[in-house]
C-alpha cells in the first residue's frame, strides 16, 4: 500500500462456510438466488382471493340510466309510484309493476299484473323466476341490470418471498455458483490457496476432543411422549368437534332448504289464489271474486295488489246487481224497472260492454212494444195499449211514437168512457149532403140524380155534381189507372166524402196501394231510401192497413236512425259525404220525426 491507506477490509467468500478464505482485492458475493433451469428468477407467489360482496340493481336504460339500488334481505316493489321501495319515474312504468324478494339464498322476481309487462332477458316474465347475476330485467323503456356479487372475488397480488437467510440452506443455494467465482479468481489473478490432498500415509484422526453423546435422559423422555399424547388427544378432539360442525351445518341447511321450499309452497299457493280471483273478474263473477280475495287476505295480508282488487270488486258488485236486475226485467217486457236498475251503474264501471248492450236492447223493446201498442190501439184494446206506452215512456220519456199513441190511448179512453150525451134533434139534412150519404154508400149514380136534382139551386150541388162527374170517369177506367190516375181518383173520394172514404174507393186503394208498394220495394232493393219512404206512405195512405208498406216505414225508419248516426261520424272527417247522408235522412223521414230536425240543423250548419 504504497499511499499509507489502511488495507481494505477482506469479506467471506459465498464459498467459505467459516468466512475466512480471502478473495484477493475483490468484494464477497451475495448470497446467490436460486433459478430455474433458464436462469429465470422464480415466480411470485400469488394471496387466496379475497371475496367481495354486494347485490345490486344497475339502471342501464330509460329516465333512471346510471342509478344503482342496493337490495338486501326482504321484498322490494318496482314502479313508478313514489311509495315504492324503488322509484321508477318512466311513465311507461306501471304504478306497481314488480316484486323482487330474497328467497333462501337467491333472489326471485314476478310481474304484479303490469300494463307493458315485464321482460327477463328478453322474454316475457309469467311467473316468479329466479335472478342470476348480469340478467336483465325490462319494464317499459326502463332496462335494470342485477349483480349479485355475493360470490364474486377480487385477485390480489402476494408479497414477494423474503429474501434467503445467511447459514447453511445459502451456502447450499451458492455452491453451485463456487466454481464460476473460482474461474473468476483464476482470470483476476487472485487465486484462492487450494486445499492439499491427503496424503496416502495418512493416519485417521481419533475422536477425542469431540462433544460425547450423552445418553438421553428418562424423564425427558416421559414428558415428550406425554406430549405426544396430548397432542394426539388435541388433534382427535378438534376432528370431532370439525365433524360435529359440519355435520350442524348439514342439518341447518338442510333446515333452511325445507324452508325455502315451503316459502315458495306457499307463495304459488298465495299467486293461485289471486289469479283464480282474477279469472273470476275476467268473467264477471265479482261476488265469487270477492269471496276468494277475502280467502287470500286471511292468508296473505300484505298482499301487494289486494287493496286495489278488493276496492274495485266492493265497487263492481253493486253494479253487477243492477246490471243483472236490469237483464231480468227487459225478459219480462217491463221497461221502466230494466231502465232503473241502469240508471244505478256507475259510469266507471267496466262492465260498459254489457251496460251498452242492456241499453240498445232497451231501446229495440221499447221500439217493438210501442209498435204492439199500436196494433192493441187498433184492435180496441186501449188499456192495454196505454200500458204498455205508459211502461215505455217510464224508460224513454222522449220517445215520439209512445207518446203519439199514448195520446191517442188517452183521448179514447175518455171519449168510450165519457157519458153519452143528451139526444138532441135532428137537423134537417141538405140536399147536397143527402147526395154525399148516397156516394158515401156506393151509389154513385143516386149521387149524381140527387146533386143534379139541386144544382139549380144551391151552388154546392154544382160543385158535387162536378166532382162525382169527374171520379165516375175515373172509376170507368179503374183498372187501366196508372199510379198517378189512381191517387187522382182517391183525391176526389175523400174531397167528396170530406175525409171519410166511400165503399167505391176500397177496389182503388187496395190498388193504388200494391203499386205504390211496389214501387217502395223496387226503390229500397236499388237504395234509394227516400223514394221508397214516400212511395210507402203514400200507400199506407192508400190503404191503412197494408202491412207491406208499413215495414218499409219502419225499416225507413230505421235506416234513417243509422245512416244519421253514420253521417254524424263523417262530419268532422269528410264534410261533403256528411252532408250528402244528411240530406237523405231529410228525404227519407217527415219533418216531424226527430231524425229529419237534426239531419236538417247540421246541413245548415255545414253549408
Amino acid at each position: 500500500m504504497s499511499n499509507g491507506s489502511p488495507p481494505a477490509r477482506r469479506r467471506p467468500t459465498t464459498g467459505s462456510p467459516s468466512g475466512g478464505t480471502p478473495s484477493g482485492g475483490a468484494t464477497g458475493q451475495r448470497p446467490a438466488v436460486r433459478r430455474t433451469a433458464t436462469g429465470a428468477a422464480p415466480a411470485v407467489r400469488a394471496e387466496p382471493p379475497l371475496p367481495v360482496t354486494g347485490t345490486k340493481l344497475v339502471c342501464s336504460a330509460g329516465p333512471a340510466a346510471g342509478n344503482e339500488f342496493a337490495l338486501e334481505d326482504g321484498e322490494y316493489v318496482i314502479g313508478r309510484a313514489n311509495d315504492n321501495p324503488i322509484c321508477i319515474p318512466d311513465t311507461s312504468v306501471s304504478r306497481k309493476h314488480v316484486l323482487i324478494r330474497r328467497v333462501g339464498g337467491g333472489w326471485e322476481v314476478s310481474d304484479l299484473g303490469s300494463g307493458n309487462g315485464t321482460l327477463l332477458n328478453g322474454e316475457p316474465l309469467t311467473t316468479e323466476m329466479p335472478l342470476a347475476h348480469s340478467d336483465t330485467l325490462t319494464l317499459g323503456d326502463t332496462e335494470l341490470t342485477f349483480n349479485d356479487n355475493s360470490n364474486a372475488t377480487m385477485m390480489m397480488p402476494m408479497p414477494s418471498a423474503p429474501p434467503p437467510r445467511p447459514g447453511r440452506s445459502s451456502t447450499r443455494s451458492s455452491a453451485p455458483a463456487a466454481a464460476p467465482a473460482a474461474d473468476a479468481g483464476e482470470e483476476g489473478g487472485a487465486l484462492a490457496p487450494r486445499r492439499p490432498p491427503p496424503r496416502p500415509d495418512a493416519r485417521v484422526r481419533s475422536t477425542r476432543g469431540r462433544a460425547a453423546v450423552t445418553p438421553a435422559d428418562p424423564a425427558a423422555q416421559q414428558r415428550k411422549k406425554r406430549l405426544l399424547i396430548l397432542t394426539a388427544a388435541v388433534f382427535v378432539m378438534l376432528v370431532g368437534v370439525l365433524a360435529i360442525m359440519k355435520v350442524q351445518q348439514q342439518r341447518n341447511a338442510e333446515v333452511e332448504a325445507r324452508k325455502a321450499a315451503l316459502a315458495q309452497q306457499r307463495r304459488a299457493e298465495i299467486d293461485a289464489l289471486f289469479q283464480d280471483a282474477k279469472n273470476l273478474i275476467r268473467d264477471g263473477k265479482w261476488a265469487d271474486a270477492k269471496a276468494k280475495l277475502l280467502e287470500l287476505q286471511e292468508v296473505e295480508p300484505e298482499y301487494v295488489q289486494l287493496p286495489d282488487y278488493l276496492a274495485r270488486v266492493e265497487k263492481e258488485i253493486p253494479n253487477q246487481q243492477a246490471l243483472d236486475a236490469a237483464k231480468a226485467a227487459l225478459d219480462k217486457n217491463q221497461l221502466g224497472p230494466a231502465a232503473a236498475s241502469l240508471a244505478k251503474v256507475g259510469k266507471d264501471t267496466q262492465l260498459f260492454d254489457t251496460v251498452r248492450q242492456l241499453r240498445t236492447s232497451l231501446k229495440d223493446k221499447a221500439d217493438k212494444r210501442v209498435r204492439d201498442a199500436l196494433a192493441l190501439l187498433d184492435q180496441k184494446q186501449l188499456d192495454e195499449a196505454k200500458a204498455i206506452t205508459d211502461d215505455v215512456l217510464a224508460a224513454d220519456p222522449e220517445h215520439r211514437d209512445a207518446k203519439v199513441v199514448n195520446e191517442q190511448a188517452v183521448r179514447a179512453i175518455e171519449i168510450r168512457d165519457r157519458p153519452p150525451p143528451p139526444p138532441t134533434p135532428k137537423a134537417v139534412p141538405k140536399p147536397w149532403d143527402q147526395a154525399v150519404d148516397r156516394f158515401r154508400d156506393g151509389d154513385l149514380n143516386g149521387a149524381m140524380a140527387m146533386a143534379n136534382a139541386c144544382a139549380g139551386k144551391h151552388s154546392q150541388c154544382k160543385v158535387l155534381m162536378k166532382q162525382l162527374t169527374d171520379f165516375g170517369n175515373l172509376h170507368k177506367k179503374l183498372e187501366d189507372l196508372d199510379a198517378r190516375g189512381l191517387a187522382r181518383l182517391l183525391d176526389l173520394d175523400k174531397k167528396i166524402t170530406r175525409g171519410q172514404g166511400s165503399k167505391l174507393s176500397r177496389n182503388a186503394g187496395t190498388r193504388a196501394a200494391n203499386i205504390f208498394f211496389k214501387t217502395a220495394s223496387a226503390a229500397k232493393a236499388s237504395g234509394q231510401y227516400g223514394r221508397a219512404m214516400e212511395n210507402a206512405q203514400r200507400a199506407l195512405q192508400a190503404d191503412p192497413g197494408h202491412t207491406g208498406a208499413r215495414n218499409i216505414v219502419d225499416e225507413m225508419r230505421q235506416k234513417a236512425k243509422e245512416l244519421y248516426l253514420f253521417a254524424y261520424s263523417l262530419k268532422d272527417s269528410n264534410t261533403e259525404e256528411a252532408v250528402s247522408k244528411f240530406r237523405e235522412v231529410i228525404a227519407m223521414t217527415p219533418s216531424e220525426d226527430e231524425h229529419h230536425q237534426k239531419a236538417r240543423s247540421w246541413v245548415e250548419k255545414l253549408k
